[in-house]
């Protein structure tokens, strides 16, 4: 669904539920993780512009909440009072990751929903000198011994997709965790410390332009990366369920009005120029969701995830 269709099914709603607006206030956005990462840079691009699209005199003021691995940001957005004051972005599947590993104080089933702010598809990856040119070249090591991925430790979403991505293309691998964030395991495997890496898409891309890394395989039903093959070339569609997508949500409860009117300034503001160079920017999908194909999206990825709890509970 484009954005003008969405904007359209909105404006198609009953007036009674139009007329809410979230009075001029203060609303603040909470980002579970620290300034400066992606989930970070996305909320401070949109914040102003999704203001913009509400009553004057409305600000929208992002707010780090840094413990927990992210579950400590979202248990609070889970507690905040149901009135339109508080938003947050959701990182899915990362919060499905905690809850599985009982580290969450919340149900996502239970969110109000408003939308998306962009999706990154997944790849794996090599060092720019490594030997290994192909998926078929990985796919001989594997033969012959593990291959040697570089990630994140358990708790981290990278964890996860490296292990659903090593069974769904048959490699057998051993992970080499213990690194911080992102830009640590990927830069972990372009100095040699492992052999591959799996990552999303722009932090993969940013590093082949810049001579890094070769990109062997990008996640998505047809790649956007010149000479990587995908998802339907490798024959296995599942690879593009695996993938990173910033959901914006209100505290459960939240009335059905206020929801539509946050839903409607969360799409808007997609057309943002400055949304757009951001996205641009990163590499990044931009998303145009409705309110409740974000609860869908949110519910298939946790069936998604939870089809595959033996193969991570033995990783």
């Amino acid at each position: 669904m484009n954005r003008r269709h969405l904007l359209a099914g909105l404006a198609a709603l009953p007036a009674a539920a139009r007329a809410a607006e979230p009075a001029g206030r203060d609303i603040r956005f909470i980002i579970p993780y620290g300034a400066g990462g992606g989930f970070d840079l996305a909320v401070r691009s949109f914040a102003p512009a999704i203001a913009a699209h509400l009553p004057p005199p409305t600000r929208v003021i992002p707010d780090n909440i840094t413990a927990g691995g992210g579950s400590l940001g979202v248990a609070q957005l889970y507690r905040a009072r149901p009135d339109g004051g508080t938003l947050g972005v959701i990182n899915i599947p990362g919060m499905f990751v905690l809850q599985r590993q009982g580290a969450a104080a919340y149900d996502l089933a239970r969110f109000s929903y408003l939308g998306s702010m962009g999706r990154d598809a997944y790849g794996i990856a090599v060092a720019a000198g490594s030997p290994l040119r192909s998926m078929a070249d990985l796919r001989a090591l594997s033969a012959s011994l593990p291959i040697r991925f570089t990630t994140t430790g358990r708790e981290g979403t990278a964890f996860a997709a490296t292990v659903i991505a090593m069974h769904l293309l048959g490699l057998r691998g051993r992970f080499i965790t213990g690194y911080r964030g992102s830009n640590d395991y990927v830069v972990a495997a372009i100095r040699g410390d492992g052999d591959a890496v799996v990552a999303t898409l722009p932090l993969l891309r940013q590093m082949q332009q810049g001579g890094l890394l070769r990109v062997l395989a990008s996640f998505e039903p047809h790649s956007s990366i010149a000479g990587a093959e995908d998802a339907t070339s490798l024959g296995q569609p599942g690879l593009s369920a695996i993938m990173i997508e910033r959901i914006v949500a209100a505290p459960p409860g939240l009335p059905p009005a206020v929801q539509t009117r946050l839903a409607e300034a969360l799409a808007a503001a997609q057309a943002d120029p400055g949304v757009r160079a951001w996205a641009q920017g990163l590499g990044t999908e931009l998303v145009a969701r409705t309110p409740a194909e974000a609860a869908a999206l949110v519910a298939a990825q946790g069936q998604f995830y939870q089809s595959w709890k033996p193969e991570l509970d033995a990783a």
